[in-house]
């Protein structure tokens, strides 16, 4: 499943969750320049173990590079697929009752009934055809996104590491960024060196490269390998990829098996069960014993599931120039540049609502003055007032 992966670029390149990304980036750039931005992750000089290993994570082991798995949420796969199946039998189901229908317009006559058509049935099969058009186009401008997440795409994620051209491949579906050339340089490992073994139970390793860096606009982040039983699994990873970059296939024990890439069966029954591995390795096996057989029904469903999204997708493929980079006389990659991505979108500042004048306050002259007024006005409206006797009697 690719949902991490697709949330991670969806975030950089929506136009509506752009906008927080790019703020929060221009504060770590920000913070970057004056000096507060302090790298801690262990560089590609430091060692940091002494007992490198690569043992299930390694499709292919030669002179030339190393090819490793990737992604977040591979071996969890499953779900998506039951509702791509549910989804694709509605569709089928409406397009086949949509032919039915319409074969009026061949026929003219009920299909049925047997009956010659009427006006109405020409009409319901107008409607058939318009609603199924319609839900056609839901299922692939919209849901196809999610179905798409462990079904009719790559089958796996894989990063390359070739020692001889210092860089590195990444191959992920389009809708996660693509197939990208890093340089090996400029990598980022998460800094888990010195943690608490149980700090880092299930988790993977992490590598970075970052948006600051030149023609780099997007943050790239990759989970490498298996899932870790504990700290020491995640460092030894990270010191085997280390090694043989910098010190060449020697330098690191050869994996005792690869890994490999055909779908069986029994790899997908395998898959629900690494759940519960890091309760085995912990010594509750009893327990786990009677976890998984309350949970078989479910754990099948999922291992099935698991089974025909491998089947529904393909291997993905190296580009020939990354095939045959490091050969004697082959053309060394380009990396990946802005270019490679379409633009950013453009975040516009938010517009602040213009707050009314506030009227200035008054003071007590001009209160007294205004009261004053008022008194003039009101006086010769009093004396009009009177009756002329009265006024005559008022002068005297």
């Amino acid at each position: 499943m690719y949902w991490i992966e697709w949330m991670l670029w969806h975030i950089q390149t929506s136009p509506h969750e752009s906008e927080q990304w790019q703020d929060k980036l221009r504060k770590i750039q920000a913070a970057e320049r004056i000096g507060k931005g302090v790298d801690n992750s262990p560089g590609i000089s430091c060692r940091v173990s002494e007992a490198p290993s690569g043992d299930g994570s390694i499709y292919e082991f030669n002179e030339r590079y190393i090819e490793l798995s990737a992604g977040e949420s591979q071996e969890r796969r499953g779900v998506v697929t039951y509702i791509s199946i549910i989804v694709g039998y509605f569709l089928f189901r409406f397009l086949s009752f949509t032919i039915f229908a319409n074969a009026v317009w061949f026929t003219g006559v009920h299909s049925s009934l047997k009956i010659p058509a009427t006006s109405g049935d020409f009409i319901f099969g107008i409607f058939m055809a318009l609603l199924t058009g319609a839900l056609f186009y839901v299922v692939m401008r919209y849901v196809r996104v999610f179905i798409n997440l462990e079904n009719f795409v790559q089958r796996r994620m894989l990063i390359r590491f070739n020692r001889l051209t210092r860089q590195v491949y990444l191959h992920r579906p389009r809708f996660a960024g693509g197939v990208t050339v890093f340089d090996w340089e400029q990598v980022s490992a998460e800094a888990v060196v010195g943690e608490e073994e149980s700090a880092n139970i299930e988790r993977k390793l992490i590598l970075l490269w970052g948006p600051s860096m030149p023609d780099l606009p997007h943050l790239h982040v990759v989970f490498v390998g298996k899932r870790a039983d504990g700290t020491s699994d995640i460092v030894n990873l990270w010191e085997f990829i280390r090694r043989y970059m910098e010190e060449g296939p020697q330098s690191v024990p050869a994996p005792k098996q690869l890994l490999g890439k055909v779908p069986w069966p029994w790899l997908s029954v395998m898959a629900p069960l690494s759940f519960f591995r890091p309760l085995w390795r912990a010594g509750l096996r009893w327990q786990v014993a009677c976890w998984v057989a309350l949970a078989s029904p479910a754990l099948a469903l999922h291992a099935v599931g698991h089974w025909i999204s491998l089947l529904l997708c393909w291997e993905p493929r190296w580009p020939r120039i990354i095939r045959e980079a490091g050969l004697p006389g082959k053309p060394v990659p380009p990396f990946s540049t802005a270019a490679d991505w379409p633009p950013l979108p453009k975040v516009e500042p938010s517009r602040k609502k213009s707050r009314r004048a506030r009227r200035p306050a008054k003071s007590d002259a001009q209160l007294g003055e205004k009261e004053s007024q008022a008194a003039g006005q009101s006086t010769p409206e009093s004396v009009s007032d009177l009756q002329p006797d009265a006024h005559r009697q008022e002068l005297k």
